[in-house]
């Protein structure tokens, strides 16, 4: 049998050796949105990140050149979920309009989908509370890091929702009555990520049930304003 060189053996181990190089710094991200969630950017040291992700301290350094880095990587972590959840139906959207004029029903039919979506993003997901501590607490630092999710709402969300709402309305998408009637339209779905919602719906948590039935009541909700709307 011929002997494994040294550059062989070296090359057989990359492969591991990315993995755990992938693994440590996904474990870091993840650990970062709950410290930083829970403590502030001030609050959680570098030690204390190291620590609750399980991994050596110098791995903050060298995977995000420090600790500003690893808050930049954990907004833009936020930034890729939401991308995540809302390009399928953002997409279909775009495709929708670029083809021509869909008619009405057609274009009530993709904004419920794009908000089923929009609901399923602010509530429907497990970690939710941590990201939307973090993204509270970086709104109120004016964090620069927090523009590629600003980016991403508005590519994913806001813009195909305005997009829609300029056809239904008959007025360009970037017109400010047909921007602040999209923020309205999806501000539904944001209202039940306060914990006055919840309480007054003696909701602890969201299960599967409970989204898909805000999201039946955001789909009657946009159906009805924009029934009333054709009417008049």
């Amino acid at each position: 049998m011929r002997a494994i060189s040294t550059a062989e053996a070296a090359l057989a181990a990359r492969p591991r050796a990315y993995a755990r190089s992938t693994d440590t710094r996904h474990r870091l991200v993840e650990s970062a949105i709950e410290t930083f969630a829970e403590l502030g950017y001030e609050g959680a040291t570098t030690r204390l990140l190291a620590e609750r992700a399980g991994v050596n301290l110098p791995a903050i350094q060298y995977h995000f050149g420090g600790k500003e880095g690893l808050y930049r990587a954990a907004i833009e972590h936020i930034a890729a979920y939401v991308e995540t959840c809302m390009a399928p139906a953002a997409d279909r959207v775009r495709a929708a309009l670029k083809c021509g004029k869909p008619p009405r029903a057609a274009l009530l039919s993709l904004l419920t989908t794009l908000l089923d979506a929009f609901v399923a993003l602010v509530i429907g997901d497990a970690k939710g509370e941590s990201r939307k501590r973090l993204i509270s607490r970086a709104e109120i630092d004016n964090f620069a890091a927090l523009a590629a999710l600003h980016e991403s709402m508005m590519r994913q969300a806001i813009g195909p929702c305005a997009a829609l709402v300029g056809r239904l309305i008959g007025k360009p998408a970037e017109d400010r009555k047909t921007v602040i009637r999209a923020l309205a339209i999806l501000g539904q779905a944001s209202i039940f990520c306060h914990q006055g919602a919840r309480r007054a719906l003696d909701w602890q948590d969201f299960s599967d049930t409970r989204v898909r039935e805000v999201q039946a009541a955001v789909r009657g909700q946009t159906r009805a304003v924009f029934r009333a709307g054709a009417g008049r």
